[in-house]
């Protein structure tokens, strides 16, 4: 079977745009869960920029979620550098939520949890906000825009801001791609849903802000919406409306080499869109270029103390990180057989459905991201965790 992607264009009515989108991407079947909507908020910037996620967008999808019978809670933690409090004033993204019938979650006051992704490839752990791990399903809500080092800022890398903001380097010292894929490995069970907004992107992106990460760019009404199940797929549509191959850009790649969604084989309903492109700038291709000098064995290590001396401390060596990394043991979850009544409270608890009951027995798979929801909400006590062994 395919993976169904919409494309609608808003003509003027964004909330509607986005109800058509969703039901003909197949709609969100949904039975009371408490749904997490991921906006893209990486900075103090108006809504309607083009840099973050419009609240027009935002207020239509909680409107919508709440009429399936979901609890719609709204957050996103922006990138380093940026004051979150500042950043969800100025985006108007707390109000827009809370009157539409949403809660709008301040991540920088969540509580930061590290999991481990026992089929990562380069981000083996990594620091997340807990309403990440605690809520049932995630459906991703970013903007159309352009990004100097991964061509376009989409679905699957919008999931960079559940992470905690000191980890942000790490994972772009680690190469950038891999380590987001990993990132939606770890959610794409939980992963049921991508709306892309495309009422307003942004081209020539540029490094400005507090420690120069894409926050500036030229506005581009686009008036479109693309939605889907499949994030891949999802992003890999809008790409080829942005003007690029999805097969060159190595987060949809990566992706979908690991199985994690489809390129090629998708069902596109709705629209018919000409592709137009959005403009990048020549220093792209020098910034990309130097990425991959940062992110090399050989050459981090050289250009690690000037990368330091510009950014600050918060800017790791890729030894230092890997070595962090190396650190990283096998997990499980240890049942006391006398104290489980098999209530099935960690079941319902484990949000990835790595605990499951059957017949006499508590059954714990191999997936463990070692977040600790399930020990922390067993009402006998009888769950711990062992590492390592």
């Amino acid at each position: 079977m395919p993976s169904v992607v919409s494309i609608v264009k808003t003509d003027g009515n964004v909330e509607d745009a986005v109800r058509r989108a969703v039901e003909l991407a197949g709609g969100i079947k949904l039975n009371g869960e408490t749904v997490l909507l991921k906006p893209n908020l990486c900075a103090a910037k108006p809504s309607g920029s083009g840099i973050v996620t419009s609240t027009e967008v935002v207020s239509a999808m909680v409107k919508l979620v709440k009429d399936l019978g979901g609890e719609v809670l709204v957050g996103d933690l922006p990138i380093a550098g940026w004051d979150p409090e500042e950043t969800y004033r100025v985006t108007g993204m707390r109000e827009a939520v809370e009157a539409a019938g949403g809660t709008f979650v301040d991540f920088s006051k969540d509580e930061a949890v590290t999991i481990q992704i026992p089929s990562a490839k380069k981000l083996k752990k990594v620091k997340v906000v807990k309403t990440a791990l605690t809520v049932d399903a995630i459906i991703s809500l970013p903007v159309l825009k352009a990004h100097f080092f991964t061509g376009l800022t989409l679905s699957i890398k919008n999931l960079k801001g559940l992470t905690w903001q000191d980890q942000r380097t790490k994972i772009h010292v680690l190469g950038l791609h891999e380590p987001v894929v990993d990132l939606l490995s770890a959610f794409r069970q939980k992963l049921i849903f991508s709306l892309v907004d495309g009422t307003v992107g942004c081209e020539a992106i540029k490094p400005s802000g507090p420690l120069y990460g894409p926050t500036e760019g030229k506005p581009v009404r686009l008036n479109l919406i693309v939605a889907g199940a499949d994030p891949v797929a999802v992003d890999s549509v809008t790409a080829r409306i942005a003007g690029l191959d999805p097969h060159s850009m190595k987060i949809l790649k990566i992706a979908s080499e690991r199985g994690l969604g489809e390129i090629e084989d998708i069902e596109i309903r709705g629209e018919d869109v000409k592709p137009f492109k959005l403009k990048r700038r020549f220093m792209d291709k020098i910034l990309q270029a130097l990425n991959v000098l940062w992110t090399s064995r050989t050459v981090n290590p050289i250009v690690h103390p000037l990368a330091k001396k510009i950014y600050g401390p918060q800017i790791e060596s890729l030894r230092a990180v890997e070595k962090e990394l190396e650190k990283v043991e096998p997990s499980r979850i240890i049942v006391d057989r006398e104290k489980c009544n098999l209530c099935g409270v960690c079941v319902k608890a484990c949000k990835i459905g790595n605990i499951a009951v059957k017949g006499d027995n508590l059954l714990i798979g191999d997936n463990c991201l070692g977040c600790l929801i399930c020990v922390e909400s067993c009402p006998e006590s009888a769950l711990s965790i062992k590492v390592g062994g």
